[in-house]
């Protein structure tokens, strides 16, 4: 975690992670492990989430689940609750991102980043509430190409963390009055495995224009979730916090 050694904010919390294998969610379970949570991995990738609990083994489980499957999800969920009575956060970062230009885009990969991006985080995020009691936190993934395209051929994962976007906001009002904070995260160009064969030129353009004159580090963005899930955040509901080296300023 670049030395960076978090409060023990968390103690005791029961903490879910998707897409925890690797990138964002791994760096997220990471911090939160270090912050005194107590964090359910989860991936698609069985050997990734088990490899990301390694740092941490007696301060986590990892679960193999593919969150497009929800009754698989929905009983992940269930599951976690039997074992550990409640659920204390949620962080729904598992997505995809495919990049295939409009003209190229079909029924298929449109469905499934529709089905990853928002209503995996849909239905993960309805069946955890059940199981969450006041204090409880949610944190919704999002990106900002919910807000502006970053690269072409990314209107389809755009609009699916549009999709999520509302429903973060939609879900905070409903369930804030419950003491269950919800909140989105947009990172900016963040240097993941998924984004390792996005060509050099899109990533020298993306460096050069944000004021931070880098991309950004998984770690950067594991330490937003900490602070969204922090009690330094309790008084913020639906918000959408752009973490992205000031990309978005830049026009």
């Amino acid at each position: 975690m670049s030395g960076f050694a978090p409060p023990i904010w968390l103690a005791g919390d029961i903490a879910i992670v998707t897409g925890a294998g690797a990138g964002i969610g791994r760096a997220t379970a990471h911090m939160l492990a270090a912050a005194g949570a107590h964090v359910i991995a989860v991936d698609k990738n069985a050997a990734a989430a088990k490899a990301t609990l390694a740092g941490f083994p007696e301060q986590g489980e990892a679960l193999a689940i593919d969150i497009t499957d929800r009754v698989a999800a929905r009983a992940m969920v269930e599951q976690v609750a039997a074992r550990h009575g409640r659920i204390d956060i949620l962080v729904n970062n598992a997505g995809i991102y495919p990049m295939v230009p409009i003209d190229d885009l079909d029924d298929a990969v449109w469905d499934l980043t529709f089905d990853v991006n928002a209503r995996g985080a849909f239905a993960l995020m309805q069946a955890a509430a059940r199981h969450m009691i006041e204090g409880a936190r949610i944190v919704n993934v999002s990106s900002i190409d919910s807000l502006r395209p970053s690269a072409p051929g990314l209107g389809h994962y755009g609009a699916s963390k549009a999709a999520l976007n509302a429903l973060t906001r939609s879900a905070a009002g409903e369930y804030g009055p419950r003491g269950i904070r919800v909140n989105a995260l947009l990172p900016g160009v963040i240097a993941t495995e998924g984004t390792s064969g996005t060509p050099d030129e899109f990533q020298k353009i993306w460096a050069d224009r944000a004021p931070a004159r880098r991309i950004g580090a998984p770690d950067d963005i594991a330490r937003a979730a900490l602070f969204l899930v922090s009690p330094l955040a309790q008084f913020m509901h639906g918000h959408a916090m752009v973490v992205d080296g000031g990309l978005t300023i830049t026009g």
